[in-house]
């Protein structure tokens, strides 16, 4: 039985459609000489001549004829098992599933991504963006394995990270009598309707609503919500005011001309940490880290 080389079946068939040497090097991007030498391998290992040569036309013999038919088949059969295999390994592709709360339009959190991308080809990322109701962006359900999440919230059975404080602002419309304000602080603002999170995480709850500032007094619902966009509408509709991270405020607040932003002072600011389940670390999501850590310590441009 002849052991033949995929890579001579090649050349053989390209000549065969072709019927052209220098056409067929091309397509092949080989040397014509090369491509010749490869065909007469071939031939020698048959025992056979397969093509009929002029300076004028290439024509296939009664032997390449009867060849073609069964070159082509198991040249077919070769790239459809490669795909196959291909196929596999590309479902066994390692996956990292990222979830963002609130996050999204963190210049981190896209950087990071970006970084971690470029270090890790193999690895595919799945990015989910949760709602406001879901400050742990899927963790606790399993639904992820590592999350951009803003702190504070209930955060049992999660590590967590901080790779980002910023100032928080208070986002009012425009005909607010607190609009003009250079700052204001918890206390000219905790007695108005607010932006209300349906099955919110009471820790966040309390951060974004500034509780601890309320004396007892409750908080005004103003609307539900459940993601930022909607509390920016909300609060430019003249149904609530909301309390927002600046880089929330940087990236959104621009796209509603009826509101302003003032900064917040005398209260803590607002955190970006990145989390993942605690009994459930995985070297990817330890690299993910390490990255978002590596991010956080660059200076900002």
């Amino acid at each position: 039985m002849v052991d033949l080389d995929t890579r001579l079946l090649r050349a053989f068939a390209m000549v065969a459609e072709e019927l052209s040497f220098t056409r067929a090097a091309e397509r092949l991007f080989l040397a014509q000489q090369a491509l010749s030498a490869q065909v007469r391998q071939l031939e020698e290992r048959l025992g056979v001549k397969l093509f009929e040569r002029t300076t004028r036309r290439v024509a296939l013999t009664d032997a390449g004829e009867r060849l073609l038919p069964h070159a082509l088949a198991a040249l077919q059969a070769l790239d459809a098992g490669v795909g196959a295999v291909e196929e596999l390994r590309r479902s066994e592709r390692a996956t990292l599933r990222i979830g963002l709360s609130g996050t999204a339009m963190v210049p981190l959190v896209s950087e990071t991504l970006r970084r971690f991308g470029e270090r890790h080809p193999e690895v595919e990322l799945k990015i989910s963006n949760a709602p406001l109701n879901q400050p742990a962006a899927g963790l606790k359900e399993g639904a992820v394995d590592v999350a951009f999440v803003r702190p504070p919230l209930l955060d049992e059975g999660l590590s967590l990270v901080t790779v980002l404080t910023e100032d928080r602002y208070i986002v009012l419309p425009k005909s607010h009598p607190l609009a003009s304000r250079e700052h204001v602080r918890p206390e000219d603002v905790v007695g108005e309707p607010w932006i209300w999170v349906e099955g919110a995480d009471p820790k966040a709850r309390a951060f974004w609503s500034l509780q601890e500032f309320r004396a007892g007094e409750p908080l005004r619902s103003g609307t539900p919500i459940n993601s930022t966009e909607e509390a920016f509408g909300a609060v430019a509709a003249g149904l609530a005011i909301t309390c927002q991270a600046e880089s929330a405020v940087r990236a959104v607040a621009a796209g509603f001309s009826e509101i302003v932003a003032v900064p917040l002072r005398g209260a803590p600011p607002a955190q970006v940490a990145v989390a993942w389940r605690t009994a459930h670390e995985t070297d990817l999501a330890r690299a993910f880290v390490r990255v978002a850590l590596e991010v956080s310590q660059q200076p900002a441009d």
